[in-house]
């Protein structure tokens, strides 16, 4: 008798990997280019449907092997009552001679529907899992900021990490499920013909051992939801802690998030625990109950087998049906277990997608190409402040507050469609394409956010070179030899040092003054940046996010703080090449340094209300400020602060 699967799997990703040759072409619909639906609607029951109807045909050639190697195991007691019977009264016959080569086909096809079973098992539970992670990844994509906002960190690496693999095995397991159902049925209706008070006994008795069974499910999947929870809340703090170990270290808490991490982690502990008790006591009902049952059908046939009322093959027929049936019930609490962890995650799942994104929908934004849209020029009024930025200008704003005049520098680029309207040469943006948005204004934040990937791809986010996925001999070849995570990605995911397009990115790198970026790597433009771009300063990093900035050659770019991690002489010489590589378009720029103030065309004071209060060049406004002007002296006083007491003598 199999049993029943307790095979782990790679997450999806790992799996696809792993897969070459005939199994990869025979799977083209689950690569990445393959289109992904929206599911129609959200719940747990809806996404476990439309995740099913994703896998059907898998499922369907899945559940006909499932049927027929069940059946065969079903029907193989009967066969061997027929030949002892025919072997007690006739010694060694041609009968039995017939039934052996019976046997011999239907072990055959057997194996065959089993291994079918297997395989498209697993090519559903990989399609599964596979979209679910897909679904997760645009979802990220499409909502940004306003995910993790209402979704924790550790929530969204459970849904990945393990939700998809307890969704993809529920799939998976279905078939199992529904051939030991058919099975079933087929031994009832051969009991029954064999014996009817036998038949019922059995047909009854397994129903009652799986409702006793079943009482101890419904405990285990409370504490399995509350396992899952803390699991969550684990990866959260983990996750937290390792992003933020350096400010820890600076601020010395690192004992109190150990206190936390360790209050988690113990909860977790004696969470799991408590599923692991409820587990091994299920586990003990599935041999012990069917044992008990096989026992007791085994007395009674063998009492009527003695009465003359039941043959010996008889005897042994039931023996067999009685033992067979325990693997149903096997399959059937498996499956509950299967469910459940499937339901949990399929819940979280519909939470992450229930998260709509700020700006535009949610299928706007799963179709965004900047690239293929049509770019607008013109001026910038943001209606709530009545701030106007002039087209083809380059303008900084300062402002008392730095997190108003980010806000409203954010505001341009439409990422949220609450609160006032903005408008670009005259057409409100909340009217426009949402890819026409990102194609005609460009908003490049304060914290300079690189991934990981060579740095021609760091640079060149539009129209750089897919990332070619490594093949299962290149990772464990360069996984021996690795010195670093960057060497591994270098070795697996190799680029030409020089290709088409590049001079666009120098030209770039130099007008960002991130020269010295592209000459510490060995493979130049193709070398590789480590994860978050830790691999760099951060005054190299904020570089090069500027030369990725530039690159877009959007008619409106905003820059927040783009030169807050570099030193006076570079800050001074890159603003002032940013504001010849960007003549006649729109720059604006949010900073208080008067460095990059002195190369503006102009510049802005804002209240702390984010209104327009002066309007002129840095050296003018510093003029009226050292001839009394109040508000002037305001400016004044906003720059000194940023760039130390000295500032306006500099100045």
């Amino acid at each position: 008798m199999p049993e029943p699967s307790s095979r782990s799997f790679p997450t999806a990703p790992a799996a696809l990997s792993a897969l070459t040759g005939q199994s990869m072409q025979s799977m083209q619909s689950m690569t990445p280019d393959a289109p992904l639906p929206q599911p129609p609607s959200l719940g747990a029951g809806a996404l476990l449907r439309w995740l099913l109807r994703r896998a059907a045909v898998p499922v369907t050639l899945a559940t006909l092997a499932a049927c027929t190697s069940n059946i065969i195991q079903a029907i193989v007691p009967a066969f061997l009552g027929q030949a002892l019977d025919a072997g007690i009264e006739n010694g060694l016959n041609a009968r039995i001679w017939g039934i052996g080569a019976l046997l011999l086909v239907l072990f055959v096809v057997y194996a065959v529907g089993d291994t079918m079973l297997s395989y498209f098992g697993v090519t559903a539970w990989m399609r599964t899992a596979f979209d679910v992670d897909r679904l997760v990844g645009r979802q990220i994509s499409a909502t940004g900021k306003d995910l993790s906002r209402q979704v924790s960190t550790g929530e969204v690496a459970t849904i990945i990490a393990s939700d998809a693999d307890y969704l993809g095995k529920l799939i998976e397991h279905l078939p199992a499920l529904l051939g030991a159902a058919a099975s079933f049925i087929v031994v009832s209706f051969l009991m029954l013909r064999t014996s009817v008070s036998l038949g019922l006994i059995v047909i009854l008795g397994m129903p009652l051992v799986a409702a006793i069974v079943t009482l101890v499910i419904r405990p285990l999947q409370k504490r399995q939801a509350v396992q899952r929870e803390a699991q969550s809340a684990v990866t959260t703090i983990t996750t937290d802690t390792v992003a933020g170990l350096r400010i820890l270290r600076g601020i010395g808490g690192e004992d109190v998030f150990a206190r936390r991490y360790r209050d988690a982690s113990q909860e977790l502990r004696r969470r799991g625990v408590e599923v692991a008790s409820s587990q091994a006591t299920l586990m003990t009902l599935q041999v012990l109950l069917p044992g008990l049952f096989a026992a007791i059908v085994v007395w009674v046939a063998a009492r009527m087998a003695v009465a003359g009322s039941l043959t010996p093959g008889g005897l042994i027929t039931f023996y067999g049906y009685t033992a067979y049936l325990s693997w149903p019930l096997w399959v059937f609490t498996s499956s509950v277990q299967d469910y459940t962890r499937a339901v949990v995650g399929a819940r979280r799942l519909s939470r992450l997608l229930e998260v709509a994104p700020a700006a535009g929908s949610l299928v706007e934004r799963l179709n965004l190409d900047p690239a293929a849209a049509h770019p607008v020029s013109g001026d910038l009024v943001d209606t709530g402040s009545g701030l106007r930025l002039k087209e083809g200008r380059m303008t900084a704003l300062v402002c008392p507050d730095p997190q108003v005049s980010a806000d409203l520098a954010t505001r341009l680029g439409r990422f949220t469609d609450a609160g006032p309207t903005v408008t670009l040469a005259g057409r409100p943006l909340t009217t426009m394409p949402l890819e026409q948005v990102r194609a005609s204004v460009v908003v490049s934040g304060a914290t300079a956010q690189l991934f990981t990937g060579t740095l021609r791809e760091a640079l060149d986010v539009r129209g750089g070179p897919d990332p070619q996925p490594a093949g299962l001999e290149d990772l464990v070849r360069a996984e021996t030899e690795r010195t670093t995570g960057a060497d591994v990605d270098q070795q697996v995911r190799p680029q030409e040092r020089e290709a088409p397009g590049d001079d666009r990115l120098i030209e770039a790198i130099g007008i960002a003054d991130a020269g010295d970026v592209l000459t510490s790597l060995s493979e130049g433009l193709a070398g590789m940046i480590t994860e978050k771009g830790r691999s760099l300063s951060g005054g190299q990093r904020q570089r090069v996010a500027l030369a990725r900035a530039l690159l877009t050659e959007a008619p409106t770019l905003v820059l927040i703080e783009p030169t807050s991690a570099l030193d006076s002489h570079t800050e001074a010489r890159v603003a002032a090449q940013v504001h010849r590589a960007r003549a006649g378009r729109t720059t604006v720029v949010v900073t208080a340094s008067p460095l990059v103030l002195e190369a503006c065309d102009e510049v802005v004071l804002l209240d702390s209300s984010g209104t327009e209060l002066l309007r002129s060049t840095h050296r003018e406004l510093m003029a009226m400020a050292r001839d009394g002007h109040a508000q002037a002296a305001d400016y004044r006083a906003v720059v000194s602060r940023a760039m130390g007491e000295d500032a306006e003598a500099s100045c």
